[in-house]
């Protein structure tokens, strides 16, 4: 999932020598003293520029932490200090900023490391019925939660009637959080990369040959190649720190964060997107039932899946990315003007797409008329077909480049998916660009003398496998995801949860609220059912017939917004256990102001269609979706 180019990113300088709270700390000292050490640390302002206006401030929560267990595991238990929430800055009015303390291992009690996890919240504007925090997150893995609150929070308060406190976390290893997931001293150094070996993605045309079969398998030798040293770096950067970035860690940085934040007592409410309905998932499994509030999951991932060896992990997530695509090509074909295909009928846009992937991966061609010379490629349409696939809103944009590359000109399709990176913003931070393989690998079954890595062979195979099975045009989008073997780092895994995801009926004192378009790209409805089925009666699923797209949330339903806000407000849940709701936003038609006025229509008052709104526009605009998966 891409991260919000245009939401405040503020990331610590990642460090060329592995950080300090990578070092061993067990060489002579007790672990009381860095409890003490802990106790006197002084509050520490971080300030941070973003593009050259926005000032970020900072405070470090300063901590006191003991262990016990429960159910097996060890939990963090907080302090009656709390967290030293500071001012935001300029630019950040009604923000509260803070970094909280945690055990890097929650495993074992005797490992003094600890991971620092940056929180950001939007405070209730309804103080006097406020009910609590809601924790988000944005996707990914990798995905700023800070960075979502910082760009959205005030948009979904409106949805919540400012109930609660919207806190954005980022999970650890990513963007603010440390250690920091980096694997690349600046932005310039990790594009450079990423372009060198096409971001991993795969250069192949729409009919495949034995000819193309064995180039296929010389593009995987060389991925392989490439992540492994990718994997090396990140090891050098990180240290062994990097096995300890799973879900299941998250899981328990959020209880604590929790605890901290809300107090003992409190349960851990939660609104997760794309890879964050793996947490979501993850929460209401592993937390004890009296921890869990109201949690809310959108663009559902299966665990079952994501957990299993990597190779298999996203079996289900694109069942649905063909019918997307069909989608477009009908709706553009009946679109009129707003669609600069409209002249052609759906089989034969698809036709022409595959027209263009045969040609592009045949005939490279040069590109001259942009900043910087290149050429076009099949991997390039691949992209830009699966990126647009997310959003609807997208659809006009990926009609014209089509349109054009129809004719012969192929540099809008290679200007959308080339990087673009200024002058002033090379020299930033790495944003966690590579996080993602190493955080989905700490989740995956590790490889065994019974079952062995996959060889480059045996990567051909299921790469022919699932352009088979889902799109012979995007069905090899997440080939990067099954090289978890040449992720050194991650092995042993250090937070892999291994039970099951099944809850038994009436474990939940309120069911949690699964989302779900029809058609998603890379979260299938599948997903969503099996969750709701997964979870018995602790579990409602809402699915948005007719939506396209990348989370509900990607495409405007009013009756989505009346159900998510009534279910986190008032405690009310669907009386089905699978309810259907409509969309209010076509492809290729506009959505105009207009369309929100009638306050009475469908029971949903006009503020909340206005706020729902906002959400949408706000996810459509940003792509909170970190680059090329969640």
């Amino acid at each position: 999932m891409e991260k919000g180019s245009n939401l405040p990113l503020h990331t610590l300088p990642p460090p060329s020598d592995p950080p300090s709270h990578e070092r061993s700390y067990s060489t002579g000292l007790s672990r009381w003293i860095f409890r003490l050490l802990g106790l006197l640390q002084i509050s520490l302002i971080l300030i941070f520029a973003s593009d050259g206006q926005n000032v970020l401030s900072r405070g470090l929560a300063t901590l006191c932490s003991r262990f016990s267990s429960v159910t097996g595991y060890t939990t963090f238990q907080t302090s009656p200090d709390r967290v030293a929430w500071k001012s935001c800055g300029e630019g950040f009015e009604g923000f509260q900023c803070a970094n909280i303390t945690l055990p890097l291992d929650y495993h074992n009690e005797s490992d003094p490391r600890t991971v620092t996890i940056s929180v950001n919240r939007f405070l209730a504007t309804n103080v006097t019925r406020r009910q609590g925090a809601v924790f988000m997150n944005p996707g990914g893995p990798g995905g700023s939660g800070t960075a979502m609150v910082f760009g959205r929070a005030a948009n979904y308060s409106k949805v919540l009637q400012g109930q609660y406190d919207i806190v954005g976390f980022d999970p650890r290893g990513i963007n603010q959080s440390t250690p920091y997931l980096s694997c690349f001293e600046n932005r310039l150094d990790a594009e450079v990369f990423g372009s060198v070996f096409n971001q991993f993605n795969l250069d192949l045309p729409a009919n495949i040959t034995s000819d193309v079969k064995k180039d296929l398998g010389i593009q995987i030798t060389r991925a392989m190649a490439a992540t492994s040293a990718l994997a090396a770096k990140c090891l050098q950067r990180v240290g062994e720190s990097m096995a300890f970035f799973g879900t299941e860690a998250v899981v328990r940085d959020i209880d604590a964060m929790s605890r901290l934040i809300e107090g003992e007592a409190a349960r851990v409410n939660f609104w997760g997107f794309s890879y964050g309905t793996i947490i979501g998932q993850y929460l209401v499994k592993i937390l004890p039932p009296e921890r869990i509030g109201r949690v809310m999951i959108d663009g559902v991932v299966n665990p079952d899946v994501w957990s299993d060896y990597p190779t298999k992990a996203f079996d289900e997530g694109l069942d649905d990315i063909e019918n997307v695509l069909s989608s477009f090509a009908s709706a553009c074909s009946s679109a009129g003007d707003a669609c600069a295909l409209s002249h052609l009928k759906p089989s034969e846009i698809l036709f022409n797409i595959d027209q263009m992937l045969d040609y592009l991966y045949y005939n490279p061609t040069p590109i001259t008329d942009l900043r910087t010379p290149t050429i076009a490629t099949a991997a390039n349409l691949r992209g830009l077909l699966f990126r647009s696939m997310y959003k609807i809103q997208t659809w006009p944009d990926l009609a014209a480049h089509l349109d054009q590359a129809f004719r012969g000109n192929f540099s809008g399709i290679v200007n959308a998916t080339m990087p673009h990176i200024d002058g002033e913003g090379a020299l930033k931070n790495d944003e966690s660009t590579y996080s993602t393989q190493p955080i989905f690998c700490s989740d995956t079954k590790p490889y065994s003398l019974v079952q062995t890595p996959p060889s480059a062979g045996d990567l051909v195979e299921y790469v022919l496998t699932t352009l088979k099975a889902y799109s012979p045009r995007m069905g090899d989008k997440f080939f990067a995801l099954s090289l978890c073997h040449l992720w050194e780092g991650v092995t042993p895994r250090r937070s892999r949860y291994e039970g099951t995801f099944e809850l038994e009926n009436d474990t939940l004192d309120t069911p949690a609220l699964i989302l779900s378009n029809t058609f998603d790209p890379v979260t299938s409805l599948a997903s969503a059912k099996r969750a709701n089925e997964r979870l018995g009666n602790n579990a409602r699923l809402v699915q948005q017939v007719n939506g396209w797209g990348h989370c509900t949330a990607s495409q405007k339903s009013f009756c989505t917004a009346k159900i998510i806000s009534a279910y986190m407000v008032e405690g009310k849940i669907p009386e089905e256990k699978h309810s259907l709701c409509e969309v209010d936003e076509k492809p290729f038609v506009p959505f105009k102001d207009v369309d929100i006025l009638d306050a009475e229509s469908d029971g949903v008052d006009f503020e909340l269609r206005k706020a729902w709104v906002e959400v949408t526009d706000g996810w459509a605009q940003d792509g909170l979706l970190k680059k090329g998966l969640f």
